[in-house]
Formats: structure tokens, sequence, C-alpha cells
């Protein structure tokens, strides 16, 4: 035989061969081959690298398979088609126990991604089943979390806050916090309650405090009375914590503090009344402090009288007249520079040894360096320059002043200030752009300054929390480019929080996307 006849020969051997196993590239071809326990684990290697939709038709198969064999590798292989064929059977291995559960978190995760409404009974009784504490099977429980806030059915509501709730004693903590971040995404009013109760809650070294203050954020105007009531220690559920866990003796005040702290970053103007008349009240703990910031927060005239007043009283105690002041920096209101000015001039305090000390003074030269514009330059320098006791802190204050001498009300000369090697400069400019008032050239300045928290040293958190605040002030919820910015912003810095300070930056991004979204 010649050799081209040889050639010839084996081709066609090969052909004919082709003929008989099928198209390697065809899903049918490697179907036919699910049953056969020697080709079985190649079959379904082959399906998995072909395309979604040209594997679809091998659905059916995979469903055989998995019915046959109930293993979660055959279900997993099912689980990439998202197909609504498979409902019934993803729904049925949600029943799971503590031994057997890993077909169960797949099904989870796969319902959720198709936003399965018919799903939501089967999803809300495996989250809601009662395991050990440090079981793996709460894997389930997660996932199954995960897939209600997915679907988005407000029938989960009461599942999630019945497991928000939960004592740590009872559960693994992190499903109250998965349940509270769940339900910031649902944002339902029926869930306040709950939310509030999480506002306490603790576990495993850790607490709830930021998921639920971000699921209150969101939800709004719903929140705001039964933050004040609160805020007047009036909740009952709350009364019972704190007198079970002796709230006093351990955390003074921390019942009238957190109440503050979120009405604060609600701007919840209905609250100005009764955080004065909080005011008025014996402090216990930090709670006038966080008074005063959500004062400064909310901005309205009579919150700003308010901090005037307790700023200029020398009878006040100087922490109590500090916090006033850092209040009157967050307002953007100019009636505060003269105030602020003159602390920063004449604010001495009595030391202990009987000298006069200028704590005061330099942190009401560092707020009033935040709010006050060109026109308060010479001013603040002449001061500056002859400071002695507090050279430090004037220095950097007058750092963030020659930015505002450098731009004036030029709002674009601030944006180019952003970035800024020395944070007190950045920090100066993202404040001005805040309040500017310029939400046109402003907004789109700050989105552009930000960065991930991982790429960000410490000294620039305070920059990020500087622009985070501005944007906040700024932008409303018809900005669609302040959401999408945001929460790419989220989705990098949740990978982060392990790095010290990130946890809490990360919540400042979150409820400071909130705030804006509010805005109508």
């Amino acid at each position: 035989m010649s050799i081209r006849k040889g050639v010839m020969a084996l081709l066609a051997a090969s052909l004919l061969c082709g003929a008989c196993t099928g198209d390697p590239n065809d899903p049918r071809t490697w179907a036919k081959k699910l049953k056969d326990l020697r080709e079985q684990k190649e079959a379904l290697d082959r399906i998995a690298n072909i395309d979604v939709d040209r594997a679809r038709v091998v659905v059916p198969e995979l469903m055989d398979l998995y019915k046959e064999t109930h293993k979660p590798e055959h279900l997993e292989a099912l689980a990439r088609f998202k197909d609504e064929r498979t409902k019934p059977v993803m729904i049925e291995a949600l029943e799971y126990s503590e031994d057997d559960f890993d077909r169960a978190t797949i099904a989870a995760g796969v319902l959720g991604e198709m936003k399965a409404p018919d799903a939501v009974d089967p999803l809300m009784k495996a989250a809601d089943k009662q395991l050990p504490v440090k079981s793996r099977a709460n894997s389930v429980r997660l996932a199954a979390i995960r897939a209600l806030v997915k679907i988005g059915d407000k029938r989960a509501v009461p599942t999630l806050t019945k497991i928000l709730t939960t004592s740590a004693d009872e559960q693994d903590f992190l499903l109250n916090q998965k349940a509270a971040l769940g339900l910031a995404e649902l944002r339902d009013p029926s869930s306040v309650p709950a939310l509030i109760k999480g506002l306490f809650m603790t576990g495993r070294g850790t607490d709830i405090f930021q998921e639920c203050r971000l699921a209150l954020v969101r939800i709004g105007a719903p929140a705001v009375d039964p933050l004040i009531e609160l805020l007047a220690e009036r909740n009952a559920d709350v009364r019972q914590m704190a007198a079970e866990r002796q709230f006093d003796k351990v955390t003074p005040g921390v019942v009238p503090t957190k109440a503050a702290w979120v009405l604060g970053d609600l701007r919840a103007k209905k609250a100005v009344g009764p955080l004065i008349a909080r005011l008025n009240m014996p402090p216990r703990g930090g709670e006038h402090t966080v008074a005063l910031t959500a004062l400064g927060q909310i901005g309205t005239p009579q919150a700003v009288d308010m901090l005037i007043a307790i700023a200029k009283n020398p009878k006040a105690s100087p922490p109590l007249r500090a916090s006033a002041a850092s209040g009157l920096a967050k307002t953007g209101d100019k009636r505060a520079v003269p105030v602020l000015m003159d602390i920063a001039k004449n604010g001495y305090v009595k030391a202990p040894d009987g000298s006069k000390a200028s704590d005061l003074r330099a942190s009401a030269a560092v707020d009033l360096s935040r709010i006050a514009g060109r026109e308060h330059f010479d001013a603040f320098k002449a001061l500056a320059d002859k400071e002695t006791a507090a050279q430090g802190v004037f220095g950097e204050a007058l750092d963030r002043m020659q930015v505002a001498r450098e731009c004036g009300s030029n709002v674009v000369c601030y944006g180019a200030k952003l970035n800024d090697p020395s944070w007190t400069r950045a920090e100066k400019a993202a404040f001005a752009i805040g309040f500017s008032g310029d939400a046109v050239h402003g907004i789109p300045l700050l989105l552009g300054a930000l960065k991930p928290v991982a790429a960000l040293p410490q000294e620039r958190y305070t920059v990020h929390q500087a622009i985070l605040y501005s944007l906040a002030r700024l932008a409303s919820g018809s900005c669609k480019d302040c959401e999408d910015k945001l929460l790419k912003q989220i989705d990098r810095d949740e990978k982060a929080v392990r790095i010290p300070g990130a946890r809490d930056l990360l919540a400042e991004t979150r409820v400071a996307l909130a705030v804006i979204q509010n805005k109508s």
C-alpha cells in the first residue's frame, strides 16, 4: 500500500470513530455518558466547559442524574443554568439536616440568583431552622438569608426580624448580622422595633450596631418617631434589656447615645427639640457629645442656636464646649465663624494645676479652619502667628485656611486640592465643596476623589469621611452616578474590613449612600 493510500485509510478510520463517539463539542455527546460510571466525571467536566446556552439542552439528563444519585456535585452541575425547570429540584433540596446540608446550601444560592418568589416559603423555613451555634449547617441558614434578600419579597421580613432578635446564646451571631443587613435591603418599616433592639445586641465579642443603624437610616422617616421615643428612654423592650444587662453600670447613657447617633444620621429635624431637651438633663456617659454632633448634622437654625449657646458658655465643661464647636463646624452656618474665632483666641480653660490650658482653643481652631472662608484668612493667620501653646494644631489649621485663601469660592480649585499630599488641605477642600452648595460641579469632583480603603493610609481616612459628608449634603436620590460609584466603593471596601478602622469607614460609606437615597 502506498503512503498516500495509508494516510487516506487512517483518516477514514478516524472519521468513522468520530461518528461512533459523537462530536466532542456537542453537549448531547456527553449527556449520553452521564450514566456510565467510568465516563461520568469526564462528561460532567466537558459539559461544564461548554457555553451555558449551548449546554442547556442537557438539563433534563442532568436532572435525571441528580434525582438518581442526590449527590451535591450533581446538583452543582445544574446550578449554573439557573433554569426554571430545575426549580422544583432546588426547592426540594432545601430540606436538610445537621449532617447533610451541602445540597441545601447550593440550592439556596441558585434560588436566590433566580429570584424565585415561589421559593420564599421554603427558604424562610431553611433560614429559621434551629441549629447548634457552631454547627457547619449554619451555612444553609446564611445562604437562605442571602437568597431571601436577593428575591426581595417582604414576606421574609418576619423571619429576618426573628433571626435578628434571637440571642447569641441560641445561634451563630453572624446570622444576626446578616439578618440586619437583609432588613437594610428590604427597608420595611415593620422591622423598626427589631432593629432598634438590635442596636444594643452583642455576641461573640462583637455587636451589630452598624448594621442596624444602616437599616434604620435606609428606612428613613418611619424610624424617626420610634428613635425619639428611644432617646427619651421610653422603649419598653430596650428598657428591659437595659435593666437585665445593667447598661448604666457597664455603658452609662448608651441608650440615648445610640438614639441620638441615628437621629443625626437621619438629619431628623423633628428630633431637634428632643435632642435639646436631652442636653438639659444631667449627662450619662457620652450622650451629650453625640447629641451635639447630631444637632450639627441636622443643622436647623434652632440647632445652630443651641450649639452656639453651649460653645460660648464659660460655665459649660470644656469637653462639652468642644463638642458644640465640632457640631457647629458640621452645620456650614456662617454664624459659627465668629464664635469659633473667639474661642480659638480667648477660650482658655483652667487646668488642674491652676494654669491656663489651650485644649479648647486648639479644637476650636481646627473646627474654624474647616468652615471658614478666604475672608477670614488674615485674621486667623495673625492669631496663628502669635500662638505658642498649641503651635502644631494651629499650624495645621492655618494649612487648611491657606486652601480657602487660594480657592475662595472656586469649586473646581477645591476639587484639585482633594488629592493634595497634605491630608489637612485635602480635608478642607472636601468640606468646602460640600458647604458650597454647588451640586452640579461639586458632586463629580467628590466622586472622582473616592479611593478604595485598602489604598488609603490611615491619615487619609478623615479626608474620605469629609468627602462622604459633603456628598450627603449635596447629592439627592436622583444622582444615579452617586449610587453607582458608592455601591462600587462599598463592594471594594467589603473585602478590606480586616484593615484597622476599615469596617467603621465602610459603615460611613453605606450610611452616606442611604442618606442620599432618602432625599427625593
